[in-house]
């Protein structure tokens, strides 16, 4: 079944290529395949399943490669290739493209270092050139720019037409559309019950990546109505800005919505010359404080379970319903005695956290075990490096609350961060990326506002 949707929405997309002008037509296609495919062929049995551990997000290659992370970006591409060629073919690749490109061909890379991969190399190679390559370069060509970034922009807070109908159901009857439309999805039950009611899941991977998007979302909506001329139009921005700030903080995704609120006050403050030296700063702790928790040299664990203080932060967290983020710590922390035996090539395989009998929870430990040190840092590295080049030459006083690559920026420093606490990626963060780095690294232009 999951084979004929596919194919059905790829003929579809295809067609509307011949109706629409490119731009559109790809940003159609993506999104829309992002919020209303089925996820894809989850393994069997995973549905009767209380918990599937087993499934690792479509963020990286497993034994589910059929996704629909990578199936509309690659379908879009196509289109573009048949209706746009010439286009495409004025592409250049240049400097911030690189991490991007080591990043899909590391699998094949690692085959010198580990035998017995598992996806075969190639078969990882491919599976990260359609997930993260095609959105990363349709982001370059159509969405770069001030014009090409509002349309990102539009199409991310689009998403509001599809996901609103469906919170408001599901936050009263739990997560059911999957179901209703498709099969019994296997997260269903994971994290659904919250303070009032329920958590929605929509189309997406689990409760918590629908928490990021809606969060992306409510960002985008609200930067849309603040940069809006006065208008009636802006009214309506206004109205759709509230919608989706209280569909975000109706998800009751704590992570997600800080993250928001982080985003919001980030937003704001970028082109002020406080930002000048604040947001390097908080990317520096953020980079050492990673590391630190990367290399294990802190057991959080051991301090957890063996100190006043720990079990006292446990309780806390625990009585105030959040347990599941200490739950996260001790996964991760299990994991870096496996991790330990080839942290810089990694263990080349997708399952290779299988002895201890689960997995960890955030994306970057997954990358970390399966492609090591140098997987981990060409995967973010080719979402990072965009947003530096572009905050470096965002000047104070050339900076316009009209200017798009503030939210482009906000978009991927939020999806990078919620990428620690789980394991199901953002999709539009890539194609953001791409945005930001159109112009061989010389990002959307300042000086253009």
């Amino acid at each position: 079944m999951i084979e004929v949707l596919f194919a059905a929405f790829g003929v579809a997309a295809l067609l509307l290529f011949r109706f629409v002008e490119p731009a559109r037509a790809v940003a159609i296609t993506c999104f829309a395949g992002w919020l209303l495919l089925p996820v894809g062929n989850f393994p069997p049995g995973s549905a009767a399943a209380s918990f599937p551990y087993w499934i690792t997000g479509t963020a990286v290659p497993s034994d589910m490669l059929l996704t629909k992370m990578w199936w509309p970006p690659v379908v879009a591409l196509a289109g573009a290739l048949w209706v746009d060629r010439e286009n495409l073919a004025r592409f250049r690749a240049g400097w911030v493209d690189i991490p991007l490109i080591l990043w899909c061909l590391w699998p094949v890379g690692q085959w010198c270092f580990v035998a017995n991969a598992a996806p075969q190399p190639w078969i990882s190679s491919l599976y990260l050139a359609a997930a993260w390559g095609a959105p990363w370069l349709l982001g370059r060509v159509y969405f770069s720019g001030l014009d090409g970034s509002k349309h990102l922009m539009t199409a991310i807070a689009a998403g509001l037409v599809v996901i609103a109908p469906i919170a408001l159901i599901e936050s009263v009857l739990g997560p059911r559309v999957y179901g209703w439309v498709y099969e019994l999805h296997p997260f269903r039950f994971d994290g659904q019950q919250r303070y009032v009611g329920f958590r929605p899941l929509a189309f997406f991977e689990h409760g918590n990546q629908y928490g990021i998007w809606v969060a992306a979302i409510a960002l985008v909506a609200i930067w849309l109505w603040h940069t809006a001329p006065i208008s009636r139009m802006r009214f309506y921005l206004g109205v759709s800005a509230i919608l989706a700030l209280a569909i975000a903080l109706m998800s009751q995704s704590v992570g997600a919505i800080l993250l928001l609120c982080a985003g919001l006050v980030l937003s704001r403050a970028i082109g002020r010359p406080l930002s000048r030296w604040l947001l390097p700063l908080l990317l520096l702790i953020t980079v050492s404080g990673g590391a630190v928790y990367l290399s294990g040299a802190i057991p959080f664990r051991n301090i957890a379970d063996k100190t006043v203080i720990g079990r006292q932060v446990v309780d806390i967290f625990r009585s105030a319903g959040r347990g599941s983020f200490t739950w996260r710590i001790a996964r991760d922390q299990t994991a870096l005695t496996l991790i330990r035996e080839r942290p810089v090539v990694g263990l080349a395989r997708w399952d290779w956290w299988r002895d201890k009998g689960e997995r960890p929870w955030g994306l970057v430990f997954l990358i970390f075990g399966q492609f090591g040190l140098v997987g981990f840092v060409l995967a973010f590295g080719s979402l990072l490096v965009p947003v530096l080049w572009t905050f470096a030459r965002l000047r104070p006083e050339r900076v316009s609350r009209l200017q798009p690559a503030v939210p482009l920026i906000v978009i991927v420093l939020m999806a990078v961060a919620d990428a620690f606490l789980n394991s199901f990626l953002f999709y539009p963060a890539i194609m953001a990326a791409g945005a930001l780095g159109t112009n061989g690294g010389r990002g959307v232009q300042p000086t253009s506002c």
